[in-house]
């Protein structure tokens, strides 16, 4: 970690390459000498993968806690990019964090990789307002980002409440975050009733699924394919990644993001959706981190009540649940 000492603030580069393989290395920062308050951040990126793209958080805290920083404030070498020496983004502090002095202040530079399995023609990839990049997949007539949600503002800057499980910010950078309906809603009503969901928190030009667009996906695939039943349609959505996964290379992982071990109901990702289990929140409790994913609808069921879809380790289906709103779940977008 290297200490630099800048003109309003002294930085510490703080560098990873989330939940990606490869590297980011050789990082120089400076913040300009002109008055500006432009930050200079000079990297190498060492990753097996064609195009990433690059993201940034801070911490004024010596990185207790990070912060998102806007996609419109950095420039530059921010993809996509293709591995190499001497990238270079500019970050300006002044729009989000006017006059604030920190001496703890670190930066975190994140890449993401853009991967090529069907992507949604015109939209390989989504930014939300954090400057977090997902990639998107093709199933049927629907374009799903590939990714859970992971962002502190809806696409009007509008704060939200995001949890990342067991309090740890590194399992919201591996899972995506976990929100309550009313978070996940953001004002936006009911939807029940209309198929296409709503925006909610999600981007412009996507929205969160409505149930009958969750039951539209599994649908298609248990009509579509001869080997695909509503019994192990689940298997084929959820990621590879596993404890003692059959598949073996590198689905067969301990580190994650990943699924607990199964040797019957173990994940293929046939078709890229890459569901990840991400646990829940409720009454001030995680759980099942590894064990279940769950994910919401834009559907109400009842006042207190909203439809939402899981799936678990130990089970080959996607169920359809009723769950309280004030429980914590992952969110998947669809494209409008």
């Amino acid at each position: 970690m290297k200490n630099i000492t800048l003109l309003p603030v002294a930085i510490c580069m703080a560098v990873q390459l989330m939940a990606q393989t490869g590297s980011i290395t050789n990082v120089q920062v400076a913040q300009r000498p002109d008055n500006s308050g432009l930050v200079d951040v000079y990297f190498d990126l060492t990753a097996p993968g064609n195009a990433y793209f690059m993201n940034m958080r801070v911490s004024f805290d010596a990185g207790l806690n990070y912060f998102p920083i806007s996609s419109g404030t950095i420039s530059g070498d921010v993809g996509p990019v293709s591995p190499g020496n001497g990238l270079h983004i500019v970050w300006d502090p002044m729009q989000e964090h006017p006059n604030r002095y920190s001496p703890e202040t670190k930066l975190m530079l994140v890449a993401y990789i853009v991967e090529s399995m069907n992507p949604c023609p015109g939209a390989p990839t989504v930014m939300d307002y954090d400057g977090n990049v997902y990639n998107t997949i093709l199933i049927g007539n629907q374009c799903w980002m590939k990714e859970n949600l992971n962002t502190t503002r809806d696409a009007s800057g509008t704060n939200i409440t995001r949890r990342c499980y067991n309090n740890d910010p590194v399992n919201c950078e591996l899972y995506g975050g976990l929100y309550e309906w009313a978070a996940v809603m953001n004002g936006a009503g009911s939807s029940n009733g209309n198929p296409s969901g709503v925006q909610g928190i999600c981007p412009t030009g996507w929205h969160v699924p409505g149930d009958a667009e969750w039951t539209e996906l599994t649908d298609y695939l248990i009509n579509t394919y001869i080997d695909i039943t509503s019994d192990n349609v689940g298997n084929k959505l959820k990621s590879c990644r596993q404890v003692n996964s059959p598949l073996g290379g590198d689905c067969n992982t301990s580190e994650h993001p990943r699924w607990n071990s199964s040797t019957t109901h173990y994940g293929t990702n046939d078709f890229g959706f890459s569901a990840l289990p991400g646990g829940s929140y409720s009454s001030g409790a995680y759980y099942n981190v590894g064990n279940s994913g769950y994910w919401w609808s834009a559907t109400e069921y009842s006042s207190t009540n909203a439809w939402g879809r899981g799936m678990n380790y130990d089970d080959g289906s996607v169920s359809r649940n009723s769950s309280s709103k004030t429980s914590g779940f992952s969110v998947r977008c669809v494209r409008d």
